[in-house]
């Protein structure tokens, strides 16, 4: 069997097998076969219908639709409802990653504000990526200067600050597209049970292992101490503390995000090196690809705990500056959030050493066992540090 992965660009009316057969196979013959057929798969931008409600007259929602249609990746018309008297601006938003809603939503306010008519909510028609409401939930909290991070608080302030509810309720579980899905965004390990966990850890199996126990003991650590930055924050008592923890739990939040999806990554890097074992040798070339494939594989399973020891490292200098000023209730759980830190840390180290061995190009070898051995250093010193700090 032949393995084929091509990036072919197609337009209509092009010669499929000449347009393939332009492009080289990442490995493979190049001949084009009719008999196997073809598969494409294509994909589009985020297309979004928005539609936002205006106290004015046609005529003044046309001068907004001006404005708006400025954009190449916008366009918007005017349709007036009968009934009430008032203007809808349909816009047609052709490019989510590029026109957020907070952009339409901001243009039509500055020029509607203009006219002295008043902007009286919107609607999503269709459903709408998650994606695209957090965006504008993100450029909202910052132009208010709010502290929000929770998913479902983002959610509920966007869906306000936009008028969501304004015409019908705005339901996320009908209206987000991961959620009508029922996307689940977590892996397998990371949407498991603790007891499930615990025993496929204990289990006959090669996965999980050490690299998936180091991740999930060093998301722990930064959860604890995300913790301990929540009981401190808003409190009369640790008043000073706020502008410290405001900067702080962004940061652990984000990189608990960052090294949660690793405990499934390193299962999945082991299990692709199972497989590129597997991959035939019957010739030079075939045993060439199978080299390349194993190498390749390797490299992954190594990439995954240096992941975890770079994102681990990069939270030191936060959980110092928490550790100089906290609810001092919550030591014993700050002590125990660094040494499950350096601990995941240490463990990834081993994880990187041991699968280290087998990469054949020296001078990879020795960069990464350089840069590996520097974070695990710095670990230990920064742990030593908070830990001693902690004690006085």
């Amino acid at each position: 069997k032949q393995w084929y992965q091509r990036r072919v660009a197609i337009t209509a009316g092009d010669d499929l097998p000449a347009a393939i057969e332009a492009n080289e196979p990442i490995f493979g013959p190049k001949d084009f076969s009719p008999s196997w057929g073809t598969t494409l798969v294509g994909t589009s931008r985020s297309y979004l219908m928005f539609n936002v409600n205006v106290m004015g007259t046609r005529d003044q929602a046309n001068k907004i639709c001006k404005h708006l249609n400025n954009r190449t990746d916008l366009r918007a018309k005017t349709v007036l409802l009968e009934d009430s008297g008032n203007a809808v601006i349909g816009c047609e938003i052709l490019d989510c990653n590029t026109c957020g809603l907070n952009d339409v939503m901001d243009t039509i306010r500055e020029h509607a504000n203009e006219q002295s008519i008043a902007v009286v909510g919107s609607h999503i028609v269709g459903s709408i990526p998650l994606h695209a409401l957090i965006k504008a939930a993100d450029y909202y909290i910052e132009k208010e200067n709010v502290f929000l991070m929770k998913e479902q608080q983002k959610l509920r302030f966007v869906i306000d600050r936009l008028g969501l509810n304004s015409v019908s309720e705005f339901k996320p579980e009908s209206k987000v597209i991961e959620y009508v899905l029922g996307v689940n965004r977590h892996g397998p390990l990371q949407s498991s049970t603790v007891q499930q966990f615990v025993e496929s850890v204990g289990s006959r199996t090669s996965t999980p292992g050490g690299g998936s126990v180091s991740a999930l003991v060093t998301a722990l650590g930064l959860a604890l101490g995300q913790m301990t930055g929540w009981m401190t924050y808003g409190s009369k008592k640790h008043d000073s503390a706020e502008k410290t923890v405001t900067s702080i739990l962004p940061v652990l939040h984000k990189t608990i995000d960052q090294i949660t999806p690793l405990i499934d990554a390193d299962a999945m890097a082991f299990s692709n090196y199972l497989v590129a074992q597997k991959m035939p040798a019957a010739n030079e070339e075939e045993t060439a690809r199978k080299q390349e494939a194993l190498e390749e594989a390797l490299l992954t399973i190594i990439h995954v705990p240096m992941k975890i020891m770079e994102l681990g490292c990069s939270c030191w200098a936060p959980l110092e500056d928490l550790s100089t000023n906290y609810n001092a209730s919550l030591k014993s759980d700050l002590q125990v959030a660094i040494k499950c830190i350096e601990t995941g840390i240490w463990g990834a180290y081993k994880t990187v050493m041991i699968n280290l061995d087998d990469v054949l190009n020296d001078k990879t070898k020795q960069e990464i066992a350089a840069k590996a051995r520097k974070l695990l250093e710095t670990s230990e010193l920064m742990s030593s540090r908070i830990l001693a700090a902690l004690e006085k």
